[in-house]
């Protein structure tokens, strides 16, 4: 764990709740790491020392502006001034682990072979989803599911991919200690 990082999650979140904005912030931050991610070369940008701090800090407002909370364009400016911009990532991780608590959501992840629509995994958060706990799935591909989906959120798991189909099938007619039946 980067201890610089959770440090700089648990400052903006204790200033999320300060201004009663934990949720808008975690909206800021889910906003700004999804714009990142499609951005061939950001990583390199931030953490580029040939770029003046304040060109990278006038890039940013212009790519946001209006589009996240004035504090949250704030922190993001901290990061660039404090060298840390490019810990975008683990810094935004440690403040949706400080912010799900609080805002009574669990986050997991629902791995399939192909991407599932926002409409199939809204579904799947909905089904997951209580009056007191809200779910909120990311994605993830993996290609040894053969087809299927499975879902892991809050230390279970929910596969209802082939491959576990496969598996429960080769068991029942192997038997459990992997012999064949008598």
């Amino acid at each position: 764990m980067n201890i610089a990082a959770k440090k700089y999650a648990e400052a903006f979140f204790s200033l999320g709740l300060q201004l009663d904005k934990v949720g808008a912030f975690k909206k800021d931050c889910q906003l700004i790491e999804s714009s990142f991610d499609l951005t061939d070369g950001i990583l390199g940008f931030l953490s580029c020392v040939d770029i003046p701090k304040e060109e990278k800090k006038n890039i940013l407002a212009k790519s946001f502006e209006g589009q996240i909370d004035r504090m949250s364009m704030n922190f993001l400016f901290v990061l660039v001034d404090k060298n840390r911009a490019s810990e975008y990532k683990e810094i935004f991780h440690q403040y949706y682990q400080l912010a799900n608590p609080e805002l009574g959501i669990k986050e997991g992840y629902v791995e399939s072979v192909r991407p599932l629509d926002e409409k199939r995994i809204k579904a799947l958060e909905d089904v997951l989803s209580t009056k007191e706990l809200k779910v909120e799935l990311k994605q993830r591909i993996n290609d040894n599911l053969i087809s299927g989906f499975r879902v892991v959120f809050d230390g279970e798991i929910i596969d209802a991919s082939m491959k576990e189909k496969v598996r429960k099938m080769n068991e029942m007619l192997l038997g459990k200690d992997g012999s064949l039946w008598n």
